[in-house]
C-alpha cells in the first residue's frame, strides 16, 4: 500500500512538472540557463526571473527522477516476496528509463538551442511517462483485487459493449497525437500564424493579406488550422463515447455494482475536461497566448489524456475479469488485422528516414507519405493474416485472433488488404514520388510472396523477412530526396541486422508454438544452443554496423559514443546466454530478456542518430 501512495505522489509531482514545463515555454524561459546540467556553472544559482522558472523545472524533474528510483526499489522488494508485483516492477523500471531519456532530451534541448523536433519529443515522452505512472498505479491497485461477488456474469455479458471501450481507447490515441501536433505547432512558431485576439479564434486571419480564411495559403497557418479542425473532430468523438459510456454505467448500475461508480466518475471528468479544453483553446488565441490560459490548456489536456487512459484501464480490467482475455468488437478485430506493433515500427522507422534525410520537406507532404506508407503496411498485414489463417489457428498465441477464431470474415480481410494496397501505391507514385512507391511495393511483395510462404520451408526465412523490415527508413529518405543516396544504406543495414537476433530470440521462447504450426525456426532445426550462439555472434555484428553512420561521415561523435554504449550493453546481455548450456527455462528467460533488450536498443540508437547531430 505504501508503494501505491508513493506512486500516486509521483503522479501528482509529474503533473506539476508538466505544468511548470508549460510555464517555462510560455514565459520564454527555456534558455534562461544557457548550460546543462548546471545553470551558469552552478547547481544552485540565484533563483530569480527566468532562472527561477527554468532551473526550478530542472530541480522538480530531479525530484521526479528520485521518486521513480524509489518506485523501482520498493516494487523490487515487493516482487521478491510476492510474484504478483512482477508487472509493477517492470513498469517502474520502464518509467526510470523514460526519466533518464527525458533528462537527456532536456539537455539536448538546451545544448542545441531548442530544436523543434527535440522539444516536441520531450513533450511526447513526458505524456507517455505520465500515463505509464497511471498504469503502474492501476496495476498496484489490482494486485489484491477480486471480482465483486455480487455481479452476475450472465447479466453483465448482456449489457457490456466492448466497442465503447475500443472507441474511448481510439480517442485517447488521437488525443495524444493532437497533443504532439499542438507541441510541434507551438515550437515551430505556427502558434501565431493565424493571428491573435478576439477576431482570430475562429477563422484563420492570414497575416499576408489580412483576410479571414477557412484554409489559409501559408503552410504554418495550415498546420495551425489542422490542429483546430482536428480538435473539433476529437472533442465530438470523445464526448460521444464518454456520454454513451456514462449512460451505460448509470442505466445498468444495479448490474455493474461498484464498477459503475468508477466509470461514472472518470467519464464525467473526461467530459468536463473536454468542454474546458475547448474554452481554453479559444481563450488562448483570444488572449494573445497569455500565460494562464496557454498553460491551463496543456494542463487540462494532460488531465483529459490521463483520465481517458484510466477509464480504459478500468474497462479493460473489468473485461478481463469476465471474459478472460477481454471482449472483442468489430473495431478491435479490424485493428488486429493491421498488426499495430509492426505497423507502428514501420511508420516510426520511416519517420526516422524523413528526419535524417538531407533537405527540407513540407509538413503535410511528410505526413501524407507516412499515411500512405502506413496504408501499404496495413494492407500487407491484413493479407498476411488472410494467407496464414490456418497457420495462426495452430498456435496458442495466435489462434484467438479475429480470422482463425472466425470472428471476422476471411474474404473481408482479403478485400480490405487489397483495397489498402491499390489505393496507397498509386497515390505514392503521383503524390510523393515513384521511387518511394516502388520500394513500398517491393517491401509488400517480399513480405507476402517470399517471406510468408518461406516460413514453413526454411528457417532462413528470417533473413528474407529482414529485407522488407529494413526498407522503411529508405522510404522516409526517398520521400525527402527522391533518390537512394549511399548514406541511407547504413540505416538499412542497422534495421536488417537488428531484426535477425531479435527474431531468433522470439523463436526460442515460442519454439513450441512454431513447431505446432510447422514453421521452420532455428531452435527446432539447428538446436537451441546453436541459435543462442547465432544471437551472440550477430550482436557483435550489430556493434560494427552501428559504427557505419560515423564511418560514412553522417553522424556525430556523440552518436558514436551512444552507439558504443548501447551495443556494449547488448553484447553483455547476449553473453549472459552463454551461461546456459542446455535447453530449459533459464535459456528461455534469457531469450525474453534479450528480446526486450532489442526493443529498447533500437529506438535509443535511432533516437541518438536524430538528436545527437
Amino acid at each position: 500500500m505504501r508503494v501505491k501512495h508513493l506512486n500516486l505522489f509521483t503522479i501528482l509531482i509529474t503533473f506539476l512538472l508538466l505544468i511548470l514545463g508549460g510555464i517555462v515555454h510560455n514565459t520564454q524561459s527555456s534558455l534562461a540557463c544557457p548550460d546543462w546540467p548546471t545553470c551558469y556553472g552552478s547547481f544552485f544559482p540565484k533563483m530569480e526571473g527566468g532562472i527561477l522558472i527554468e532551473h526550478g523545472h530542472r530541480l522538480l524533474a530531479t525530484l521526479v527522477g528520485f521518486l521513480t528510483t524509489l518506485l523501482v526499489i520498493f516494487t523490487f522488494k515487493n516482487y521478491k516476496s510476492n510474484k504478483k508485483y512482477q508487472s509493477a516492477f517492470h513498469l517502474a523500471c520502464v518509467s526510470l528509463v523514460m526519466v533518464i531519456a527525458q533528462g537527456i532530451l532536456g539537455g539536448i534541448t538546451v545544448i542545441y538551442r531548442l530544436p523543434t523536433i527535440v522539444s516536441t519529443s520531450h513533450l511526447g515522452l513526458s505524456m507517455v511517462f505520465f500515463c505509464t505512472l497511471i498504469l503502474l498505479h492501476h496495476r498496484l491497485g489490482q494486485v489484491d483485487k477480486t471480482i465483486d461477488p455480487r455481479i452476475d456474469k450472465e447479466e453483465f455479458s448482456k449489457i457490456w459493449k466492448p466497442s465503447l471501450r475500443h472507441g474511448i481507447l481510439g480517442m485517447g490515441v488521437f488525443l495524444y497525437l493532437q497533443m504532439i501536433l499542438g507541441a510541434f505547432m507551438r515550437h515551430s512558431g505556427a502558434g501565431t500564424s493565424c493571428g491573435l485576439g478576439l477576431d482570430a479564434w475562429g477563422l484563420c486571419l492570414e497575416t499576408s493579406t489580412w483576410t479571414k480564411s477557412w484554409w489559409p495559403s501559408l503552410h504554418p497557418a495550415q498546420l495551425h488550422m489542422v490542429h483546430r479542425y482536428f480538435a473539433v473532430f476529437l472533442g465530438l468523438g470523445i464526448l460521444y463515447y464518454c456520454l454513451m459510456q456514462l449512460s451505460q454505467a448509470i442505466k445498468h448500475k444495479t448490474v455493474l455494482k461498484n464498477i459503475s461508480n468508477s466509470i461514472t466518475f472518470w467519464s464525467a471528468v473526461i467530459i468536463i475536461s473536454v468542454i474546458s479544453q475547448i474554452g481554453l483553446g479559444i481563450m488562448t488565441v483570444a488572449m494573445n497566448l497569455a500565460i494562464a490560459p496557454t498553460t491551463a490548456h496543456l494542463a487540462v489536456a494532460a488531465i483529459c489524456l490521463g483520465s481517458i487512459f484510466k477509464l480504459n484501464l478500468i474497462l479493460k480490467s473489468t473485461e478481463e475479469k469476465f471474459f478472460n482475455k477481454g471482449a472483442h468488437s468489430f473495431i478491435s478485430d479490424v485493428f488486429e488485422l493491421t498488426k499495430p506493433k509492426l505497423s507502428a515500427l514501420v511508420v516510426s522507422t520511416s519517420l526516422v528516414g524523413i528526419l535524417l534525410a538531407p533537405g527540407q520537406l513540407n509538413f503535410f507532404e511528410g505526413l501524407l507519405s507516412l499515411i500512405l506508407i502506413g496504408m501499404v503496411v496495413i494492407g500487407g498485414c491484413a493479407l498476411n493474416c488472410y494467407i496464414e489463417i490456418d497457420v495462426d489457428g495452430l498456435m496458442e498465441r495466435t489462434k484467438v485472433r479475429s480470422l482463425p477464431s472466425g470472428r471476422l470474415n476471411a474474404n473481408w480481410a482479403l478485400g480490405f488488404g487489397i483495397l489498402m494496397l491499390i489505393i496507397a501505391i498509386p497515390l505514392l507514385v503521383f503524390m510523393v514520388n515513384p521511387l518511394t512507391a516502388i520500394l513500398s511495393a517491393l517491401a509488400a511483395v517480399l513480405y507476402l510472396f517470399f517471406y510468408t510462404p518461406m516460413k514453413i520451408k526454411s528457417p532462413y526465412a528470417v533473413v528474407v523477412g529482414a529485407i522488407p523490415g529494413a526498407i522503411p527508413p529508405m522510404l522516409g529518405w526517398t520521400t525527402v530526396t527522391g533518390k537512394l543516396d549511399f548514406d541511407v544504406w547504413s540505416l538499412f543495414l542497422i534495421l536488417f541486422f537488428w531484426q535477425i537476433p531479435h527474431f531468433l530470440a522470439i523463436s526460442i521462447f515460442n519454439a513450441e508454438d512454431y513447431k505446432a504450426a510447422k514453421i521452420k525456426v532455428f531452435p527446432n532445426i539447428s538446436g537451441f544452443i546453436k541459435t543462442r550462439n547465432f544471437i551472440v555472434l550477430l550482436t557483435f555484428v550489430m556493434l560494427l554496423i552501428g559504427l557505419l553512420p560515423n564511418l560514412m561521415g553522417t553522424a556525430s561523435q556523440l552518436f558514436l559514443f551512444a552507439s558504443l554504449i548501447l551495443s556494449t550493453i547488448m553484447i553483455i546481455l547476449a553473453l549472459f546466454g552463454l551461461k546456459h548450456s542446455s535447453q530449459g527455462d533459464e535459456l528461455e528467460l534469457w531469450s525474453k530478456r534479450y528480446f526486450w533488450g532489442t526493443i529498447i536498443y533500437l529506438p535509443l540508437l535511432l533516437g541518438a542518430m536524430i538528436f545527437l547531430k
